[in-house]
């Protein structure tokens, strides 16, 4: 049987890009990654690997598919993205309509970031905004065989995330 080890709390403030570096090592080949706080003015969470060298790749090297699930006007839609520099959305938050400190939730879970093989990575959240729960389920590969030790994340057109944490946990191998 398998169970998750805690690895550790990250969390950031005021920037545009948030990067966390030595996260995934090769102890574990399945990360999950809780993020329980995400607060922007108005935007969409994306991310990015960041590789061994501590670069982040933002290479057009990535594709992703997302369900929305909106419980407002506006329904189902479906987000596909092949060649794109960065995957998501990982998460939303109106802080203009619904206030700081007001969350939104995402868990991901990230598989052979360090092994030579692509890194692919599944993911579900629930945001916040002011006509209802924006939720979201979704799946990104990173098409190179680089070592992926952490995450960057960013938002809508540049936007200032106002504070991001997130925990995270590796997978035992069985």
């Amino acid at each position: 049987m398998s169970s998750l080890k805690f690895i550790g709390e990250f969390s950031d403030s005021d920037e545009a890009s948030m990067s966390f570096t030595g996260i995934f090592t090769s102890s574990y080949d399945v990360y999950q990654v809780v993020i329980d706080r995400i607060d922007f003015a108005s935007a969409d969470l994306f991310g990015r690997f960041i590789k061994s060298d501590d670069s982040v790749d933002s290479s057009s090297n990535y594709d992703d598919a997302v369900a929305l699930l909106r419980s407002y006007s506006g329904g189902f839609a479906a987000n596909q993205t092949a060649g794109g520099t960065s995957f998501g959305s990982l998460g939303f938050h109106d802080e203009a309509t619904i206030g700081a400190d007001s969350g939104g939730a995402t868990v991901m879970y990230v598989f052979n970031p360090v092994a030579s093989k692509n890194t692919m990575a599944i993911w579900e959240n629930a945001g916040i905004n002011a006509g209802g729960t924006p939720a979201r389920k979704g799946g990104a590969i990173l098409k190179t065989t680089d070592s992926i030790t952490g995450l960057n994340f960013t938002g809508t057109s540049s936007a200032t995330i106002r504070f991001l944490r997130f925990r995270v946990y590796g997978l035992e191998k069985p």
